[in-house]
């Protein structure tokens, strides 16, 4: 007549297989699956050899079948290791391949050692009891360290599965929270099972049924979230930081003990199973002591409790974290509410859930998780449900359901195209309701309670504050646009207008003038000079632009600068400003002769225009090393103002000039880095700007 132990041993067999079936025909096959359906396989194989070994009547017989109990146990590994460790994990094609080659490895060393397992050195003696009956093993120093190499191997187990559960977002710790439970309970009595081992060196039917129960425990809570969640569609992106060395430390605590328990049970001379009971009882009577008498421990396991096992409790404090850094690092208004309904469905839950405001200027924006249904232009249907309560709550029965929270008598609960709306925080700029948060029926199948009312109406307060300040900025923003787009067109007006007066004067006196031959070559320069200044404009206003278009010929540098530096001394000579030059004898350069002319053209006039009458501007060219040109123009004015040069220099539009635009230094930039050169900036050692060129000669 079959024992219990082996009944208990068979039906963990069978779930164990059942689980391997209802991972394999339940979704998409992948390599979590796989290595999932290949571990609970193998257990399965263990625990039907264990109950052979059981129901066994020989010595050999039970020593064959305890051979391939222990191989199988030793192969498990190669299969439960890779299973853990990509277990939830959003682990990349490359990640997975990258450690391929460790994990076929593993399966080869062990699967060799799997078979070729000495049975005779690892066992010492099979017991059975007079009636025939198995009783137990005795194990050698050998079968202590398979023990040892199993304890490690069950620790990386926990290690993996308590890092992955931290990483999970609160819907996956929904789906995780059984299984993790039923691993830690079957690691747990197999650390009892393999630490009698290492402690008597022996095991007995038993503890071998304890196993099965353990294993029961695990296939049962990883059935029951395969059937009701997508156990292995949940997903985790393992932090940095996650890490934790929880299972680690009560691991070896757990293991110390073992052995402080032995020598002590032996040094005595008391039974160990009922020292180790003695012992484990005064543990956890002290450590139910400690929790009742720390508060801070009391509040420490709450919080644990609300978090993991709870999660319609809510931790306020690491919520608000969340959703304050969420609300900072928003650039734009659209961002900020995607983002919000995004994490707000995932903290409350729901699959379901849409906002609506309005973001001024007659405009509205909505955004919504499976919001296909949702029809933007109907947003007062839900707005109606605000009657000064800032959120408003619904509890259905059947198709039936009736307002709570709302300030006033009951009312019916939304129905048609919004009946899924079981929740609304109204979005409110003091008595103004100006949009609102409308989430759908919760996962977990629970009803939204004063706590969800709470933090919604926290989440809803904190994201119109948000809200106004993105508005507030994106205002100053347009504003500084607008102020920036008026001082443009001012300048490009007015150079306009003067170009336009000049050309009208001609066409003006034309008509009484056209076949006057000194006219005509005056129209002619006044009408090249207009062209030369529009095309120059054109130019500046395109400064920002790069790469500039470059035509390099052979230039005659000492010439071209003394030429152009006299073109433009009567300006200067006109405000009492004097030019010294002081350029270099025979320099020649690789150059677009335009482009030099241009950049000593807006340096001249940059420093004419800052300094004072009677001031004085050097103009400086020479030759560095033989392979570079410097042109270099400084001024006696007041020099360029510090903040200007930490944090707004070469950028279009942004100078200190009265009616400046800001683009001849871009220019001069843009135009001298098409050489290959480079524009340096700074103030003098005493007074004045010094601005410096440097362009390869190209020799």
């Amino acid at each position: 007549m079959m024992n219990l132990q082996a009944i208990l041993s068979f039906a963990a067999s069978g779930l164990m297989l059942l689980t391997t079936l209802s991972s394999v025909v339940r979704g998409a096959f992948n390599r979590q699956r796989a290595f999932f359906a290949l571990s609970a396989a193998v257990i399965s194989s263990a625990l039907l050899f264990q109950a052979m070994t059981i129901v066994s009547s020989e010595p050999p017989e039970a020593l064959v079948h305890m051979q391939f109990l222990l191989s199988l146990t030793v192969f498990l590994p190669a299969v439960c290791l890779p299973f853990f460790i990509f277990f939830a994990r959003d682990c990349s094609r490359e990640e997975f391949t990258g450690r391929l080659p460790g994990i076929v490895l593993l399966v080869l060393l062990l699967g060799i050692a799997a078979v070729l397992l000495p049975i005779r050195l690892i066992v010492r003696e099979i017991s059975f009891e007079e009636g025939g009956k198995f009783w137990g093993a005795a194990f050698s120093g050998y079968g202590k360290g398979l023990g040892i190499f199993l304890i490690l191997a069950n620790v990386f187990y926990l290690y993996s599965m308590e890092n992955t559960y931290r990483s999970a977002t609160v819907a996956g710790k929904v789906t995780l929270k059984y299984p993790v439970l039923g691993i830690f309970a079957a690691s747990m009595i197999n650390l009892i099972v393999i630490g009698r081992v290492l402690a008597l060196s022996t095991i007995d039917r038993n503890f071998m049924a304890l196993e099965a129960c353990g294993l029961i425990i695990l296939a049962t809570s990883l059935l029951y979230a395969d059937i009701r969640y997508p156990l292995f569609d949940v997903r985790t992106t393992m932090r940095p930081d996650a890490s934790s060395v929880i299972t680690v430390i009560v691991s070896g605590l757990y293991i110390l003990a073992i052995a402080l328990i032995s020598y002590v049970s032996a040094a005595a001379g008391l039974p160990y199973d009922r020292f180790g009971v003695y012992v484990l009882a005064v543990f956890v009577a002290f450590l139910l002591l400690a929790v009742g008498i720390s508060g801070r421990a009391r509040r420490r396991l709450r919080v644990f409790l609300n978090e993991n096992f709870y999660v319609d409790r809510y931790n306020y404090r690491k919520e608000w974290r969340h959703y304050a850094d969420l609300m900072v690092s928003s650039a734009s208004i659209d961002d900020f509410i995607s983002n919000t309904i995004s994490s707000l469905c995932e903290t409350v839950m729901v699959k379901k859930g849409l906002i609506h405001v309005d973001v001024g200027g007659g405009k509205s924006s909505t955004y919504g998780l499976g919001g296909g249904d949702w029809d933007p232009g109907s947003a007062a249907r839900l707005r109606d449900f605000h009657s000064g309560k800032p959120v408003a709550l619904f509890r259905r029965r059947g198709r039936e359901g009736r307002l709570i929270h709302s300030g006033g008598q009951a009312s019916p609960a939304p129905g048609g195209e919004y009946e899924w709306v079981e929740a609304i925080a109204f979005l409110c700029h003091g008595d103004e309701c100006r949009g609102f948060i409308a989430l759908g029926g919760k996962d977990t199948e629970t009803e939204y309670n004063d706590e969800d009312s709470n933090f919604l109406t926290s989440v809803a307060d904190q994201a119109m504050l948000a809200l106004e300040n993105l508005m507030m900025e994106e205002r100053v923003l347009e504003s500084s646009q607008m102020e920036s787009f008026n001082r443009f067109a001012s300048f490009v007006i007015h150079d306009l207008k003067n170009m336009v007066g000049m050309l009208s004067l001609t066409v003006e006196n034309a008509r009484d003038n056209i076949d006057d031959k000194e006219f005509q070559k005056d129209a002619i320069v006044t009408i090249n000079r207009s062209v030369e200044k529009m095309r120059s404009l054109i130019d500046s206003l395109n400064a920002h632009k790069s790469p500039a278009s470059i035509t390099r010929v052979r230039t005659d540098l000492t010439s071209l600068v003394e030429k152009r530096v006299l073109a433009l001394a009567p300006r200067a000579e006109s405000g009492g400003i004097v030019i010294e030059t002081r350029i270099g004898k025979g320099l020649v350069a690789d150059v677009d002769p335009a482009a030099i002319e241009r950049i000593l053209e807006n340096l001249v006039t940059n420093a004419v225009e800052s300094t004072p009458e009677k001031g004085r501007i050097a103009v400086s060219a020479s030759s560095i090393e033989g392979s570079r040109i410097s042109i270099e123009v400084s001024d006696s004015g007041p020099g360029f103002d510090p903040e200007y040069l930490g944090n707004h220099l070469f950028k279009p539009f942004r100078t200190t000039k009265k009616g400046g635009l800001g683009i001849g230094l871009v220019l001069c930039k843009t135009l001298a880095e098409a050489h290959g050169g480079t524009v340096t900036v700074a103030n003098g050692a005493g007074k004045g700007a010094v601005v410096s060129v440097i362009i390869p000669s190209g020799n």
